[in-house]
């Protein structure tokens, strides 16, 4: 049996699932490898560490049940619909993830969700003056026929 073998091994000897002839061929491996058989030790001791770990009585910090509490008391319920403010925060942060940064002069960088956002908002200012100034140019066609309807 070679290293590669008996690494394969070690948990399942620690744990007593090997057969006869597996055993007997681990543990002459081991008699005769150092780095294996130090391996072998350190694992046995670390797992003998873990086994007695759960035998450790852990005391919550004091105020733990009421921070629990208190955090599930304004969990929204399941099906609830959710505050605005958190859908868009959550948008925002999967934007910034997808889309990464933009480089600019200088060395600095710039999320391209805020150059997204400036480019809607320019576009929306465009269609405002565009809608004002058809408007605008609508009220002076009908104050012109007005006027001519007078004469």
């Amino acid at each position: 049996m070679d290293c590669s073998g008996v690494r394969a091994l070690m948990n399942r000897y620690i744990d007593g699932e090997l057969g006869y002839l597996e055993t007997a061929e681990f543990q002459r491996h081991l008699a005769f490898c150092p780095d294996c058989s130090l391996e072998f030790r350190e694992l046995s001791a670390l797992r003998g560490t873990l086994a007695a770990w759960g035998d450790v009585p852990l005391a919550p910090p004091a105020g733990f049940a009421n921070r629990v509490m208190t955090a599930v008391a304004t969990e929204p319920l399941p099906g609830s619909p959710r505050p605005l403010a958190d859908v868009v925060s959550d948008v925002l942060e999967w934007l910034d993830q997808s889309l990464g940064r933009v480089r600019l002069p200088g060395g600095r960088t710039m999320p391209v969700k805020n150059l997204l956002g400036w480019a809607i908002a320019l576009v929306a200012v465009v269609i405002g003056f565009g809608r004002r100034r058809g408007q605008d140019q609508a009220k002076t066609r009908v104050s012109r026929a007005a006027g001519a309807a007078r004469r």
